[in-house]
């Protein structure tokens, strides 16, 4: 799919929030979790802060590979599922919503929803563990549920059809440089949470970063 033109300057009328260091800070217990069992299954020591910097935003399957051949190790068929159990496990115990985004979801009074490239279980796990299931309803999507992973933009086509929103009138709210890239390419708006200076740089991309939440409302007011 060929990327879309910047969208117009037009009120934003429904948000899309990213989930994964967007909502929730589960990047680094996300990596930790891959970490600890390639540690334990195949004796690879990996560094969580240098998985997560190297892979955030993409898509699982792809990291596993990489990593997997990097170190010359074979992984289990069920891997990933017993991973995403390991890993929501590591949730229960540890995650926490991002700071001030609860208050942010409250005062941007549009309809919203959430996309997110992680598996449909793994995705409710960390809502429901932070308590901001309640803030979406049933308007939570998955990369794994229509088969399409960011960069691409279907996840966020798709958000914006089940809003009923032209993707010009929406805002996607993301942390990562694939997520940048797919909302560019699905003709929307995005707000870069980037409190440690970690998405680069889009130029064809209508990109408003940001550092807190608490700044949030203010910026999807102003559009």
């Amino acid at each position: 799919m060929t990327d879309k033109p910047t969208p117009a300057t037009t009120p934003i009328t429904a948000v899309i929030y990213d989930c994964d260091g967007t909502l929730v800070d589960s990047e680094l217990l996300n990596a930790r979790g891959v970490a600890e069992m390639f540690a334990a299954e195949h004796n690879v020591t990996l560094d969580p802060a240098a998985v997560e910097a190297e892979f955030r935003g993409g898509r699982f399957a792809t990291m596993i590979d990489t990593l997997a051949a990097r170190h010359g190790v074979t992984v289990a068929a069920d891997f990933a599922e017993r991973y995403r159990r390991h890993t929501i496990a590591l949730f229960e115990r540890a995650l926490e919503p991002m700071p001030g985004v609860r208050e942010a979801i409250e005062a941007i009074d549009l309809p919203r929803c959430v996309a997110s490239s992680g598996p449909e279980d793994k995705l409710a796990a960390a809502l429901e563990t932070t308590d901001l299931a309640r803030y979406f309803g049933d308007y939570v999507f998955s990369a794994y549920t229509i088969g399409v992973w960011k960069p691409e933009p279907d996840l966020f086509l798709t958000a914006a059809a089940a809003l009923g929103v032209a993707p010009a009138d929406c805002a996607v709210i993301e942390d990562s440089d694939t997520g940048v890239v797919a909302a560019q390419r699905a003709g929307m708006r995005v707000f870069g949470y980037d409190p440690d200076g970690a998405i680069g740089a889009h130029p064809q991309a209508a990109l408003i970063r940001f550092t807190d939440f608490a700044q949030l409302p203010e910026l999807i007011s102003r559009g």
